[in-house]
């Protein structure tokens, strides 16, 4: 199971309070509900992936609803649709969602449904249970919700821009995304919703990524260090064994015919260890300074 369906799976598990419930009802109708055209005229069809989605939405219009309404099954793959069609007790039932105003199916948030915080929050759940996903934290962080209509798309980054979050909204394939990728932000949005044990989740995992981040970057840091000394090594011997060559080591005077020599039979010792070996002992950059001029000498020969 992915992320995206137990952040769901656990909200569908929430208690609710009667208003709570209308206005979580209604985020669901909104973002995965459309109004289309089918053999016996125009009907409200509902869709959804998450087979705990469609029990939330059914057990909550039973809950709030008494009408029974002429339910339409559409089979499909992965896929639970509902068609209700048109009539008095759907009209009634758009209209208590505040989807239905002056005889016309408007898909947007009514703010006679949001006015307590409660409600806000349970409308939020809904929209995003209805047309969102959160992807899963081992991979990257993205929260989003997805709906056709452009007003109902604003009105929740309204309503979210109200709580104190900010996101952003895009156009993607003629469909509005209203989304964010800060880790932060996301954890406060799945709290915010209700989903306490995926926060959790989604805490242990960003600790265990920032975790293995930085000892990768500890590890690259010391990689990049021994490659770095054994370079500087690998330049000093060269030079050495030249001038060995060239003009013979003893020709050399005594502190660089020694520190020389200490380099040849210690290649992997580092700069501290060499200044460790001499007598008397010699800081880093005093080891550093010989060997820089016993370099510099090898340059210079024809």
């Amino acid at each position: 199971m992915s992320f995206s369906a137990q952040v769901k799976e656990e909200l569908c598990r929430l208690e609710l309070k009667s208003c709570c419930k209308k206005a979580e009802l209604a985020g669901l109708v909104a973002f995965c509900g459309a109004m289309v055209q089918e053999e016996g005229g125009a009907c409200l069809r509902l869709r959804t992936e998450n087979p705990h989605v469609a029990r939330r939405m059914y057990g909550l219009a039973r809950s709030l609803f008494h009408t029974k309404f002429e339910i339409r099954r559409t089979e499909s793959p992965g896929l639970h649709a509902v068609s209700v069609p048109q009539s008095a007790a759907l009209d009634v039932f758009l209209q208590q969602l505040g989807l239905l105003r002056d005889g016309m199916v408007k898909f947007a948030v009514d703010p006679f449904l949001v006015q307590d915080d409660c409600c806000v929050r349970s409308f939020v759940r809904g929209a995003f249970l209805g047309g969102g996903s959160v992807s899963d934290p081992e991979k990257g962080y993205h929260w989003e919700v997805v709906t056709h209509y452009k007003t109902l798309s604003g009105d929740l980054s309204q309503l979210l821009s109200d709580c104190g979050f900010e996101l952003r909204t895009i156009l993607r394939k003629s469909n509005y995304v209203t989304y964010v990728k800060d880790s932060e932000t996301i954890c406060d949005l799945l709290a915010f919703m209700g989903a306490s044990s995926a926060v959790m989740e989604l805490y242990n995992i960003k600790i265990m990524k920032d975790m293995r981040n930085n000892v990768n970057r500890i590890v690259n840091c010391e990689t990049a260090n021994v490659t770095k000394t054994v370079d500087a090594a690998v330049r000093q011997m060269q030079a050495i064994e030249k001038l060995d060559k060239r003009r013979g080591l003893e020709s050399l005077p005594d502190g660089l015919k020694e520190i020389a020599r200490l380099r040849l039979e210690n290649p992997e010792a580092s700069l501290s260890e060499l200044g460790a070996m001499l007598t008397p002992p010699l800081g880093k950059s005093g080891v550093n300074h010989r060997l820089k001029k016993i370099q510099q000498l090898a340059e210079n020969l024809i």
